[in-house]
């Protein structure tokens, strides 16, 4: 997962000192953790209001995409998989949380500084990719349909810098909690137990690589015999 530089860190820190003014009750704000995790396409927006000096409500919502699954290929004794490229990309997301503004690690009320508190997150995701396939029962084309819908309830951790009187920027430390996780992948051609199977293992792996906490949640024995599974495991918010 990639990670803010320190650089980065002092500049918001900066820019948050210069525009110190008086907080109102009511902030708009952007989510800059899924950016960070999924890239730039994913537009998270949130609103926020301020109950009391150190405590807040808030909730997002936006558009999610998984990033572009590179390129790869998957070579076995009996069979050959490409990746070729992605046909549809598209998501959402809506979560709340309840902010306790650290009084003692803070400077100033909230909305701004560091906090904790309690969330519940919505994070759905389609994708659909075209592979070509060549194997000693299949040669050519074949397209998979992937929805992967994950409900969070946890904790978080993070901190919000205040840029004006009504926009700030959120971003997003930690969130453990416990997902429930339901996953489907559909192939749009028929194929034998072993082609199928190679398929859903080797997508699995690419979507693990894209999702934090995925790889924990979706076992790919139980994934890759028939492309389904729902499960409540240990879940992030992202």
């Amino acid at each position: 997962m990639k990670t803010i530089t320190l650089k980065s860190f002092l500049f918001l820190c900066l820019i948050e000192t210069i525009s110190y003014g008086q907080e109102k009750k009511n902030t708009i704000r952007y989510n800059a953790t899924n950016p960070i995790i999924f890239g730039i396409e994913n537009v998270i927006i949130g609103y926020e209001r301020v109950l009391s000096n150190n405590q807040t409500f808030s909730v997002d919502v936006g558009f999610n995409q998984l990033p572009s699954l590179k390129p790869r290929s998957f070579t076995t004794e009996n069979a050959r998989l490409s990746l070729n490229n992605s046909k549809k990309n598209s998501g959402f997301h809506f979560s709340f949380d309840y902010r306790f503004y650290l009084k003692t690690e803070n400077k100033y009320n909230a909305p701004r500084g560091i906090y904790i508190g309690p969330y519940y997150s919505f994070n759905s995701f389609k994708k659909s990719n075209d592979w070509t396939l060549n194997s000693n029962n299949f040669n050519g084309n074949l397209d998979t349909d992937l929805k992967v819908d994950i409900h969070t309830l946890g904790i978080e951790m993070g901190y919000q810098f205040v840029i004006s009187d009504r926009f700030a920027i959120d971003i997003i430390f930690l969130g453990p909690g416990i997902g429930r996780y339901k996953v489907a992948a559909d192939l749009n051609t028929s194929l034998n137990l072993n082609d199928r199977e190679f398929i859903l293992e080797n997508l699995n792996d690419l979507i693990a690589k894209k999702i934090p906490g995925y790889n924990i949640a979706v076992g790919s024995e139980n994934f890759k015999t028939n492309g389904k599974l729902d499960t409540n495991k240990l879940g992030y918010r992202f």
